[in-house]
């Protein structure tokens, strides 16, 4: 009796070991596979009228991980799980680094109600917290700058053996160049965007429609490049700064297949709004009305806040789309 005893207690206690170690490593993932090809997350809360969410509640929020047909993947509280916070704190950013491990790098729109991270940190949900100053390292920008948009760039193996190793350490190790340090270690980079503006940064203008790279301190790809050249993007030559809330591309870095969201609309043609999901350099890729449709919302207009779409690198030449357009363009207008 005592040995059955033993082995029960055995049990349970490998049991709760194993329960740790899934939380520890991010496993808790709610229905996240749901969003392997493609997330995101909406400006505000609403009730779907579509597919019944898997744990029967209607009600969806903005800080809520979506997939692409009406799937809720993770919902904020298991976002946010590592932390044990209960409170929605909402979603600005958003990458789905590691389905089979959970691994979500993600920043929320509220701070922790304890103080444990800020609305501009960035977060795994495995329990690292990076801190926004981290980020801005190389930039030598000295206060927070909240954080709209991020996508890891490098080797997806890389990329979750970071994710591991960031849940190691505490928020203040990644201070000093220790992030920088580390994304050179692993030979990965974290493309982000920000919410404010710093004009007096010490090496290049920072604006919140800008893509940076923590690894260089340098701006990947600005305004101009981003949006058609019809629309007036761009400070200080074209007028205006449309933002950035959301962004996602290949793992390799690829320009062309990049797509993202902006803060604000345009009404002028080639129109588009701050939910729809464009194309780089060249439109609408996908239309709000079509993203939001299968939750069958009452509401019209929900925003994009965070973006990831699983982008594989183009077996093409890079410039043989934009030849194609201008080849086309040429044929049409002989016509």
């Amino acid at each position: 009796m005592n040995r059955w005893r033993a082995l029960r207690v055995t049990m349970i206690v490998l049991g709760l070991l194993f329960m740790a170690v899934m939380q520890i490593d991010g496993n808790s993932s709610g229905n996240l596979g749901a969003c392997k090809q493609f997330a995101y997350s909406t400006e505000e809360e609403f009730v779907t009228r579509g597919p019944e969410p898997p744990d029967g509640n209607p009600i969806v929020s903005d800080g809520d991980l979506l997939g692409r047909y009406g799937a809720i993947c993770m919902r904020n509280h298991e976002l946010l799980q590592a932390w044990d916070v209960v409170n929605d704190l909402g979603l600005d950013a958003a990458d789905v680094l590691d389905v089979e491990r959970g691994f979500v790098a993600f920043s929320t729109e509220l701070d922790d109600p304890h103080g444990r991270f800020g609305a501009g940190d960035l977060l795994i949900t495995n329990g690292a917290v990076i801190p926004n100053a981290a980020l801005l390292t190389l930039f030598q920008v000295d206060r927070d700058l909240g954080l709209d948009a991020v996508h890891f760039i490098g080797n997806d193996g890389k990329i979750t053996a970071f994710a591991l190793e960031a849940a190691q350490h505490p928020p203040s190790f990644w201070l000093d160049g220790g992030l920088v340090s580390f994304l050179a270690r692993y030979d990965i980079d974290i493309w982000f965007s920000v919410e404010g503006t710093e004009l007096g940064a010490a090496t290049v203008r920072i604006l919140d429609g800008s893509l940076l790279s923590a690894r260089t301190g340098t701006v990947v790809v600005g305004q101009v490049a981003l949006l058609p050249s019809a629309v007036p993007a761009g400070i200080p030559h074209r007028g205006v700064d449309f933002g950035l809330d959301a962004v996602t591309t290949t793992r390799r870095g690829d320009r062309f297949p990049m797509r993202f969201s902006t803060e604000l609309l345009y009404r002028k043609e080639p129109s588009f709004n701050d939910g729809d999901i464009l194309r780089f350099g060249d439109g609408i890729d996908i239309r709000h009305s079509d993203l939001v449709a299968p939750f069958e919302p009452s509401a019209r207009f929900l925003g994009v806040d965070a973006l990831y779409m699983r982008i594989e690198p183009p077996a093409f030449p890079l410039f043989l789309p934009w030849v194609v357009r201008l080849f086309s363009g040429v044929v049409g207008g002989g016509q």
